[in-house]
């Protein structure tokens, strides 16, 4: 049997697939079929390698099942604990508001277990910076974090390693000691500070954002809208450490220190760069390949890239099964494998003539190379990243041959130049200003791409999803078997195909309305848009939520420049609290609020203010009954018979929505005294349903199909029969009325 050591891994994984989804076997049973295995398979050669499999399977089964009984189940277990303890911090503390993030080392001792653990703990901002190695002494809270704002963050943190999480009450006292002795597995965190200290001295706030996110693995600094670029234009994985990062830093060691000093160096080099970035199935990956790799090159042996790759997935899943979840991990390998399987093949078929000068042969293999790549990775990961994120970037391969040039120059001039700058400022400044001009190439082609019009192609149901693997599967056995004429006419074709449904989709729904809730907590901001026509309710967030940034994501996302209409149902924090910043950043044609306010009350002195200074059209009004404003295919009418609030309702072919989150209970109960507020949806605010009476007569009033309840917390399901979708579990709620 050629390669068991592939198929034994996969065979592992879809037993620790199996496992995740909660079967399992008796230990018993477990060991009786290993041995079998391994007995038949030696005494029977024929049976060989469907015992591999078997064997692979049941390992897979029994390890994780035991792996979760043993390490994560009473880890988990501790959710409710609240314990004064001491723990230990392993890397530096991402910052908000009013607390910090940060990943520490929990000595089981500590809260009754054999081993210790990592979590992330949020913890009150301290004074002083919290480095690797410091000593944090509190009383921790322990908890698991379920489903929020449709992302389910119990799995997500699980396939992180983080089985619990940790917290200390804002108002708690911490005390946070250093050590005398710094252990050295810490250093490599401390070297990545202290590039990220020579970077802020020699670039803009954008650069140095983007080679935190390069260099480090520090993303937390990027716009939104620099993450959302890099996304639609297919060049998110330049700031996900993976592969192509860690074999930057090997052909760096090489080039500088020559093969044997730089293969030497390797082993080192790659240890100390998954202690300075982290736990990530991709760098594990890279990481663990390049080991092998390395290491064939000092014995002299031949490495085998597609076993090295088994051998880094069977490793990661020994690690943590749960990381099969992952979708790091599943996007690195996939993408990994379509490169192993299909790359070399196209770029031999696609190679010139041997008539042809190296200098332009050299140029034009760059380039091959960068298209195979992007190709083979992409024929293998579009199903992941539909599934996953429900859109596929179709510009990819030109913005990666655009792009990654750029990457790999960028990437040394990083490293060289910050460890420069440790010792020699002129030197830091000598690499890191064409660093500078280099990522704004970088970005220029991300937001150039960006902006491109149908460069996302959505998956919008199932029978979308099954096309993408059909498609895929096509892709993958032209790349497979395809000879030279058909590859290059393939290729373009299969891209052009995409290309081609992409705009078609895209031109499609260019009439089509669509209503989106964005997940605010207790605040509310809801966009409406229709073609070249956009509206917005309200502008506010509660919590971590900032109104102003989401909504101007929102609308960069789906290529909207500007909003024709904002309506403000009340000018108080609860529904206008963002929309100044809101304002500047975004160009506002007319803004409609009630018509009588509270001039001296925050914000309403400051949104006045701001629109006269912007030149920004407002009126004020209050009718007595349903008027329509802004453009007829958004479907918008106010109602005003409520003192200082307005009543939206947004109506289209099948769908009747009315938001009256400003109203207060008996606002609404006297309100349909008057007039009838008969809809499809209610949106309400989130303590609407505390008085039982009230809300059951406004149920019978109004008699809606389903409530949206804007909440920041948690709440049940229905309401007397009648469904209740609160984004908090579901994340942003949308609508779409199709148009022809």
């Amino acid at each position: 049997m050629q390669r068991p050591l592939i198929w034994f891994s996969v065979a592992f994984a879809v037993g620790c697939g199996i496992a995740l989804f909660g079967v399992s076997i008796p230990l018993a049973a477990a060991v009786l079929m290993l041995a079998a295995s391994i007995i038949i398979g030696r005494l029977v050669s024929p049976t060989i390698p469907v015992c591999v499999l078997l064997a692979g399977l049941t390992c897979g089964l029994a390890y994780t099942d035991a792996y979760h009984r043993y390490i994560t189940d009473p880890v988990s277990g501790l959710e409710g604990l609240s314990q004064h303890m001491t723990v230990t911090a392993a890397d530096y503390a991402v910052q908000y508001e009013d607390s910090q993030r940060l990943e520490v080392r929990v000595d089981g001792s500590d809260v009754g277990l054999k081993t210790g653990f990592r979590t992330l703990a949020y913890l009150p901002l301290t004074e002083e910076e919290i480095k690797p190695g410091d000593t944090i002494t509190g009383k921790f809270e322990f908890y698991i974090s379920g489903l929020r704002e449709g992302f389910d963050r119990e799995s997500y943190y699980r396939s992180q390693g983080y089985f619990v999480l940790a917290s200390v009450n804002k108002n708690a006292e911490i005390t946070v000691t250093q050590p005398e002795y710094r252990p050295l597995s810490y250093y490599p965190k401390l070297f990545a500070q202290k590039l990220r200290d020579v970077f802020a001295q020699y670039g803009t706030e954008r650069q140095i954002s983007f080679w935190n996110a390069l260099a480090t693995g520090d993303r937390s600094d990027l716009t939104t809208a620099d993450r959302d670029h890099l996304r639609k234009a297919g060049l998110s994985h330049v700031i996900a450490l993976s592969g192509m990062h860690v074999g930057f830093l090997i052909s760096l060691l090489l080039l500088v220190f020559g093969r044997k000093l730089g293969t030497a160096l390797g082993i080192p080099a790659l240890l100390a760069f998954y202690l300075m970035v982290g736990w990530s199935p991709s760098v594990v990956r890279a990481c663990v390949m390049y080991g092998i790799l390395l290491l064939s090159f000092w014995v002299r042996r031949q490495s085998d890239s597609m076993n090295s790759l088994f051998a880094a997935l069977l490793l990661i899943l020994v690690i943590l099964p749960d990381s099969l979840t992952s979708v790091s991990l599943q996007l690195s390998f996939a993408a990994t494998f379509g490169i192993l399987c299909f790359a070399s093949r196209i770029q031999y078929l696609l190679a010139l003539p041997k008539r042809v000068r190296n200098p332009v042969k050299r140029l034009y293999r760059v380039l091959s190379g960068t298209v195979a790549c992007t190709v083979s990775s992409t024929a293998i990961t579009a199903p992941i990243l539909l599934y996953h994120f429900s859109y596929l970037s179709v510009f990819s391969v030109l913005s990666n041959l655009l792009a990654l040039w750029a990457v790999s120059l960028v990437f040394p001039l990083l490293f060289i130049g910050g460890v420069s700058g440790l010792f020699v400022p002129t030197a830091a400044a000598v690499l890191l200003t064409p660093a500078g001009w280099l990522t704004d190439y970088i970005l220029w082609v991300s937001d150039w791409i960006a902006g491109l019009p149908y460069g996302l192609l959505y998956c919008e149901n199932h029978v979308d999803f099954a096309f993408a693997i059909v498609l895929s599967a096509l892709a993958a056995l032209l790349l497979w078997k395809g000879s030279r004429r058909v590859l290059a006419a393939g290729i373009p074709l299969l891209v052009l195909l995409v290309v081609g449904i992409s705009v078609w989709r895209g031109t499609a729904v260019q009439n089509d309305l669509h209503i989106s809730v964005l997940p605010e907590g207790s605040g509310q901001a809801i966009v409406i848009s229709c073609g070249e026509q956009a509206a917005l309710i309200d502008c506010s967030g509660s919590g971590y939520h900032n109104a102003a940034e989401d909504v101007a994501a929102y609308l960069d996302w789906y290529g909207i420049d500007s909003l024709d209409l904002v309506i403000l149902t009340s000018v108080d924090l609860g529904h206008a609290r963002n929309v100044c910043e809101l304002f500047r950043e975004i160009p506002v044609e007319r803004v409609l609020l009630p018509q009588k306010n509270r001039e001296n009350k925050t914000p309403y002195p400051e949104v006045i203010q701001t629109m006269e200074t912007l030149g920004i059209s407002y009126e004020m009004l209050a009718p007595e009954t349903e008027t329509a404003v802004g453009n007829d295919s958004l479907g918008l009418s106010v109602l005003g018979a409520v003192e200082r609030k307005l009543v939206v309702r947004i109506q289209s072919e099948d769908q009747d929505i009315v938001t009256v989150h400003a109203l207060t209970q008996n606002m609404l109960l006297e309100l349909t005294d008057q007039t009838p507020l008969p809809c499809d949806t209610l949106l309400v605010s989130g303590g609407f349903s505390e008085n039982t009476e009230k809300m059951q007569e406004l149920l019978r009033r109004i008699a809606p199909s389903q409530i949206v309840l804007e909440s920041g917390w948690e709440s049940g399901t229905d309401y007397g029969g009648i469904p209740i979708v609160n984004p908090y579990y579901t994340g942003q709620i949308d609508w779409k009325t199709e148009r022809d």
